[in-house]
């Protein structure tokens, strides 16, 4: 059966192929991948084709070469973004002094449970990517707090797991706390604003230690072993924070000394709410992923070669070009399916498969013979008794002229 390094270049065209030194050309794309993942012909001639770079770009014209093993490195978590509809402005986590951080107050990272389950409305679990490529499981905790005449406030804070935030014996309560801050909403539910706030000084909980988060895009960002990420909740501050506070530790029970998107922010449509429902609700959507082995291979009808790896990520690995002539009849016969190039087939061009006049390039596919078998055996039957019966006819006549030779003596 056929495997997907068969390929048939359906309409003009040839693949290229090297021995190392000589180019041929050849439409019999029966390739197998060697030992060390070089695509070759029966006879161990090399395909040629372009590596595609890790940014994308194409690289230069060489032996298509897939290492069976080959990996893709992971890529860390560069915006997050989390819808939600929390239902509930209930205020489970009070703090007298810090209102608008009671959830920070509270959270010892050196528990099993930072968090007892009566003290907070929801929580959403996500799975984050660091600088290395490595998971992380991050929550987002959310609580009611304070709100003003004009709607209501949800507290928040973002926390990973122990792995996040260092060595065991370096443990303290603020481990793995990475965010924190306010949602802001209007009597309708509608997200109006938010404020959040990152740690200067890793597992601290001293509100000092905590200042306005930096923007990117408007959005705040928090920083996970190395790697920064962006948390879009649906709005982002167009002009940067307004009325910004030096740390957290100077709003106390103002809810005018928190940061302001002011009236620039942009609210996106599928922002979170707080609408009432029968129970909290979020999702979140993240762009990081960990390292993937190739598991799968497919090959396009434009003759890209892709690859699937086992973290669910595709890439372009390989271009394979096809190859046109001015003068097909021109090229030299060299056998065993193999062309090559003379002054009469004219210039070669290089060309992507699909596009004009180049044939498209189909996996799991070898060209057949272009030769109907049966109609010529036919044929080389009919001129095989054709030659028997003018055999005759010259042996008729040469037995005539004897016998009229003979008559004359």
């Amino acid at each position: 059966s056929n495997t997907i390094t068969d390929m048939a270049i359906n309409g003009k065209g040839f693949f290229q192929v090297t021995d190392g030194v000589n180019l041929y050309y050849t439409r019999a794309g029966d390739f197998r991948p060697d030992n060390e993942g070089v695509w070759r012909t029966p006879s161990g001639l090399a395909l040629n084709g372009y590596k595609y770079n890790d940014d994308g770009s194409l690289g230069g014209l060489q032996e298509v070469r897939v290492d069976r093993f080959g990996t893709m490195p992971g890529k860390a978590t560069a915006r997050v973004d989390l819808t939600m509809n929390l239902n509930s402005g209930k205020d489970n986590a009070v703090s007298e002094d810090n209102p608008y951080f009671s959830l920070l107050n509270i959270y010892d990272g050196t528990a099993s449970k930072p968090l007892s389950d009566g003290s907070y409305s929801y929580a959403q679990g996500m799975t984050l990517y660091d600088a290395n490529g490595n998971a992380h499981t991050v929550t987002a905790y959310f609580d009611g707090a304070p709100g003003g005449v004009s709607g209501s406030m949800i507290e928040f804070i973002i926390a990973a797991g122990a792995s996040a935030a260092g060595n065991a014996d370096e443990a303290s309560a603020g481990n793995g706390l990475l965010m924190s801050g306010v949602l802001q909403f209007d009597s309708s539910g509608r997200l109006t604003g938010m404020s959040a706030f990152t740690p200067t000084t890793q597992g601290s909980k001293d509100l000092a230690d905590w200042q306005p988060a930096a923007l990117s895009g408007g959005l705040p960002q928090l920083t996970l072993d190395g790697a920064t990420m962006a948390v879009n909740f649906g709005i982002s501050a167009a002009g940067g924070w307004e009325n910004a506070p030096a740390s957290a530790a100077d709003v106390g029970t103002d809810q005018g000394k928190l940061p302001s998107m002011g009236t620039d922010a942009i609210r996106a449509k599928n922002a979170s709410t707080l609408y009432n429902s029968s129970s909290p609700t979020g999702s979140y959507k993240q762009d990081g992923y960990g390292e993937g082995i190739l598991s799968t291979v497919t090959i396009g009808t434009d003759g890209t070669i892709a690859g699937r790896y086992s973290n669910g990520q595709d890439k372009d690995l390989w271009q394979i070009p096809v190859c046109r002539f001015t003068s097909e009849d021109g090229l030299h016969r060299e056998g065993g399916n193999l062309f090559s190039a003379t002054a009469e087939s004219g210039q070669m061009d290089m060309g992507v498969a699909g596009t004009e006049n180049y044939g498209t390039v189909h996996a799991y596919n070898i060209e057949g013979s272009n030769v109907d078998m049966a109609m010529e055996m036919v044929n080389m039957i009919i001129t095989q008794r054709g030659f028997q019966s003018n055999s005759k006819v010259v042996t008729t006549a040469d037995q005539m002229l004897q016998k009229a030779m003979e008559l004359k003596r």
